[in-house]
């Protein structure tokens, strides 16, 4: 009795609503214009919409629309449409043209667009999945094809019934006498929360991409009250997520959803074990169309009854996650710092010779893709005749699914001190690639260099360092063995004898005692040349007067950068010449401790001597630092003189 009843109704609501429709169509068609056109200029879109699901015996809609952009009417003879071959669903009514114009005014301007929308009425036989085919439409000439439909048709009286319209999804009301009672309803899997990663197992340090999607089947009219996970155990960076121009279609459990990307993450993981991605919990207002209850009237017969929305607050929670994170295998080698992924790496150095006391780089660039933000730079020991500045790090990175790809590039800054040829060490690089599961070694080869000595001071090289003895800085004595005088000497007796004489004692005793002082003399002169650093102590203000007044003439000519290092010549070396301090150990460190440990000088006055040489150097290599020529000069020379009278 129940079963014939519903079938009743079922045949008196598919008569009354293909009724409705054929009514529909014949007044539109009679009111439509017999000789209006559309604007030739307009932008013309063909869409296809129908329900994402709908019940077996049901009826439901599938629409065919065709806008222009700009245009307030559509001629009907300009629009040739070519009907689907619809198949797997019971044609009820259709295909009946309607239309449409809407106007929209933003920033003062009028925005017109004009419609004529297909429709048929179609009902489905059976379960299963009904594709619609696309269809194809002429305007003006040109020929348009709408996109192929997917409708999920399932079984049982309470499923979903159509609007018509795209993504609208009402839900039937219980069947029984009071139908004007029932309350709208949300079911527990019409709308869900997920949050997915694209792998479940990684090792530490690999990119794991995490996306928080929303699946509905029932309109959604907002968010709120969103709580995101924490991201704990993970170095997280938010990915850019492309605006969402209506979902696209994801089937879970055997129905069908519109999936919503709400956010994405770039997370690497920075420990082993497993790591849980904790609830997110949202808020959301579902909208759910209900229909009124039918009297049986004209009116009703017409309309079908007024349509109602109502928003249902729901609340979701996404599930917990678990990302089982692998240890990187031992053993480690050497170089490792924890990169993961795959990269390449390249170097060079700013030349092959290099003059005393001039600056150099060497500059390494790591590229490829991976987990650059926790990439260490690669480690640089130089020789201790080359004073090392510190690193720079320059980096180009983009966040992307597959991790951070990009480059940085790092530079080792330093200066030639002492003059020679050295073999500065190359950079070694290792890194996990785990699509192999194995570690790889980058490798940038030593640079062979060569050192010229400083040929600005003739005896000395660098700030003060006391240069090598060669061939050339030698001086030849004599010319050769004086040859031996021949023929007659001449020679004549003269008086007495002057052997054994007094006068023949007193010569011997003043030329032995000569030769003694003469002796004595030689052997200290020797001891004082072989000490070298008594005679760079002795020569230490002449050289640092000859270089300052070389620096004041550059200072004259407006040369600032050619005066600031005359000056720093000057001042190094004068404190290496009179410290007795190698090059290979001249820092500021180094000059302090001897000043104020050694020497017994003011700490003040050194740390004064130090300033003045940091903002020599900073004037150097930074012309714009704006300190005065005139001004460092004298502070210079005050200070020269200041240390020459208590050194």
């Amino acid at each position: 009795m129940g079963r014939n009843r519903k079938f009743r109704v079922f045949r008196r609501m598919s008569a009354g609503l293909a009724l409705r429709v054929f009514l529909l169509g014949l007044l539109q068609v009679s009111l439509s214009p017999s000789a209006v056109k559309a604007q030739s200029g307009g932008k013309v879109e063909f869409e296809a919409h129908a329900p994402l699901r709908a019940a077996v015996g049901e009826s439901f809609q599938i629409q065919f629309t065709v806008g222009i952009q700009g245009a307030t009417e559509i001629d009907p003879n300009s629009v040739e449409f070519a009907a689907p071959q619809l198949s797997g669903v019971n044609v009820i009514a259709g295909p009946v043209p309607s239309y449409g114009m809407f106007s929209s005014t933003q920033n003062g301007v009028m925005q017109n667009r004009a419609t004529i929308t297909y429709t048929y009425l179609v009902q489905a036989p059976a379960a299963g999945s009904v594709r619609i085919p696309a269809a194809e439409v002429r305007v003006a000439g040109k020929s348009y094809r709408s996109k192929p439909l997917t409708v999920e048709c399932e079984n049982g009286s309470g499923g979903l019934r159509g609007s018509g319209g795209p993504g609208t999804t009402r839900r039937a009301a219980p069947t029984g006498s009071d139908r004007s009672g029932r309350e709208a309803t949300v079911a527990g899997d019409d709308i869900l929360l997920r949050m997915e990663v694209n792998k479940s197992e990684v090792y530490r340090g690999e990119p794991v991409v995490a996306t928080l999607r929303l699946y509905t089947q029932v309109p959604v009219a907002g968010i709120e009250q969103a709580k995101y996970p924490a991201l704990n155990g993970f170095w997280a960076q938010e990915l850019d997520v492309p605006a969402d121009d209506g979902g696209s279609r994801a089937a879970i459990g055997g129905k069908v959803y519109r999936s919503h990307t709400i956010r994405q993450w770039l997370l690497y993981p920075q420990r082993s074990g497993t790591i849980e991605i904790e609830q997110a919990q949202f808020g959301v207002m579902a909208q759910i169309v209900t229909e009124q209850p039918e009297t049986g009237t004209v009116y009703d017969l017409w309309y079908g009854g007024a349509n109602q929305v109502k928003n249902v607050p729901v609340k979701l929670r996404s599930p917990v996650v678990k990302v089982r994170v692998k240890e990187l295998p031992q053993p480690q080698p050497e170089g490792f710092t924890g990169a993961v992924g795959r990269f390449e790496l390249t170097g060079g150095i700013s030349g092959d010779r290099f003059s005393a006391n001039s600056a150099g780089a060497i500059t390494v660039r790591l590229s490829g893709t991976g987990n650059f933000p926790l990439i260490e730079a690669p480690g640089l020991e130089l020789p201790v005749a080359f004073e090392q500045f510190d690193r720079k790090t320059n980096e180009r990175l983009t966040n992307t699914p597959q991790g951070t790809s990009g480059e940085k590039t790092f530079e080792y800054p330093f200066i030639a001190r002492a003059e020679g040829e050295y073999t500065l060490p190359g950079l070694r690089f290792a890194y996990f690639d785990p699509s192999s599961g194995e570690y790889r070694t980058l490798t940038v080869p030593d640079f062979p260099v060569e050192v010229l000595r400083d040929d600005s001071e003739g005896g000395t090289s660098g700030l003060g360092m006391v240069a090598g003895v060669t061939k050339e800085d030698l001086r030849l004595l004599d010319s050769d063995i004086r040859f031996i005088r021949m023929g007659d000497p001449g020679l004549v007796r003269r008086g007495g004898v002057f052997l054994w004489s007094w006068g023949w004692f007193l010569t011997l005793f003043l030329l032995s005692a000569a030769f003694v002082g003469l002796l004595l003399y030689l052997q200290k002169s020797i001891r004082a040349r072989a000490d070298v650093s008594r005679v760079r102590t002795r020569k230490a203000s002449r050289v640092a007067l000859r270089r300052l007044k070389r620096a004041k003439t550059f200072m004259n000519a407006g040369k600032e950068g050619a005066f600031f290092e005359e000056l720093l010549r000057a001042l190094w070396g004068y404190m290496g010449d009179k410290l007795s301090i190698e090059v290979a150990g001249l820092t500021k460190e180094r000059v302090f401790g001897e000043l104020t440990e050694g020497r017994g000088i003011e700490p003040e006055e050194a740390r004064e001597f130090l300033g003045l040489l940091g903002d020599c150097e900073f004037a150097q290599y930074s012309p714009a630092a704006g300190i005065d020529p005139a001004e460092a000069y004298r502070r210079a020379a005050e200070q020269i003189d200041r240390f020459e009278s208590k050194l």
